[in-house]
């Protein structure tokens, strides 16, 4: 004998009673939330220490790191990845990716990067490229950007 439904009703539980918990859940979750936010001020005080310099990776393996010019030259950097060289300019103006072997050129289209905090990458090739210090002149804040600027 069957029926349509053999499951028990489920009990319906308010937003206000999944608030509830005993003093240990409140502690913890306190706990966890001054964690996180130690972490964030961590990260941020790390990223803004020094003079912006430009972190070139292949990978996780460090290729190079450039100080960003203050006056109006420009460095090339060729860094060779999995499917060719990808030429990145380093300037005044921030960084940002002259030309690459990959097909979609995504990392040419994203622009110049010039904050600390910002990363460019070539995604095909495994290049990436991360700008940390601080601009003392401009006395910008870190600028954090899960897409682009």
């Amino acid at each position: 004998m069957t029926t349509k439904n053999n499951h028990p009703k489920a009990a319906t539980v308010s937003f206000r009673q999944c608030l509830q918990g005993t003093w240990a859940d409140r502690t913890l979750l306190f706990s966890l939330l001054l964690v996180i936010a130690f972490l964030w001020l961590q990260i941020s005080h790390t990223l803004n220490q020094g003079n912006p310099t430009a972190y070139i990776y292949h990978g996780d393996t460090l290729l190079a790191k450039y100080p960003l010019p203050d006056d109006e030259r420009m460095i090339h950097v060729a860094a060779q990845g999995e499917i060719g060289i990808s030429d990145i300019e380093i300037s005044k103006n921030g960084i940002r990716f002259d030309s690459s072997p990959c097909t979609t050129h995504h990392c040419i289209l994203a622009g110049s990067k010039r904050y600390a905090g910002s990363v460019i990458a070539c995604v095909p090739n495994h290049i990436m490229v991360v700008i940390r210090g601080s601009d003392k002149q401009n006395k910008e804040s870190i600028k954090f950007d899960a897409i682009s600027e």
